[in-house]
């Protein structure tokens, strides 16, 4: 009885946090680039997905999306900005669950594994990093793009490595919220700006700067806040059973 009522009271809690950011604005930090503002609206919305499952995430998500429709509405539609708010929670809930079965059938993560997780990393700072570096800077640092974003790729490597190998002996948990958090926060940034290509809101150039200045950073930085705060919410939940 006490674990129902304190998850009633969390999801209520998830619910007037996620009005409170969006309809007073504070989730939204203005920023002068063609999106308008960056965001820690999918934080909340990340968290309820994780922490009372993917469809409760999905009702979170909602409220972020009507709030995205009322914030943004003079640079996009409705069927822009709405659609892939939901699925925040609806992704970030699902990877968790996968994950962390994952993890527990295996002890222990696995030096492979590790591997495989940042190699991803690796790849994905390599790609952007060549954009950024011939999109945004010099003729003079153009010449050595490849070498700059190799070099800033690698030491993602060994940082997303040694983090991994560091945790690898215990449980799981920790490694599947942050990966399901970073997820689900790319779903929030590939699905808005995907349906922005489509409906031709940006050009393709734009929307794929928007990506990488706002939505990479939008995902560390869910993927650093909300570790701690699940397992948090999780000993808080457990306790009261």
């Amino acid at each position: 009885m006490f674990k129902n009522i304190k998850k009633i009271s969390l999801a209520s809690l998830f619910v007037a946090i996620t009005l409170l950011l969006g309809f007073s604005r504070i989730g939204y930090i203005s920023l002068p680039t063609p999106a308008g503002a960056a965001t820690i609206m999918h934080i909340p919305v990340i968290l309820a997905g994780i922490v009372m499952g993917p469809w409760f995430g999905a009702l979170v998500g909602s409220i972020f999306g009507i709030s995205a429709v009322m914030y943004f509405s003079h640079i996009a539609p409705f069927w822009v900005l709405f659609p892939a708010r939901p699925f925040i929670g609806i992704v970030s809930g699902l990877v968790y669950n996968f994950l962390l079965s994952f993890f527990r059938s295996q002890k222990k993560l696995k030096n492979s594994t590790a591997f495989i997780i940042s190699f991803v990393v690796f790849s994905f700072a390599y790609l952007s990093g060549v954009y950024i570096m011939r999109e945004w800077f010099t003729e003079s640092l153009i010449n050595y793009s490849l070498e700059f974003s190799f070099l800033i790729a690698l030491i993602s490597f060994i940082i997303a490595f040694l983090i991994l190998f560091i945790i690898k002996e215990k449980e799981g948990e920790i490694v599947a919220i942050g990966i399901a958090s970073f997820l689900g926060s790319m779903t929030n940034t590939v699905g808005t700006l995907g349906l922005a290509a489509i409906f031709k809101i940006f050009p393709l150039g734009v929307i794929i700067s928007i990506g990488i200045l706002h939505g990479i950073p939008e995902a560390i930085i869910a993927s650093i806040i909300c570790p701690p705060i699940v397992v948090l919410l999780k000993r808080l939940i457990k306790e009261s059973a």
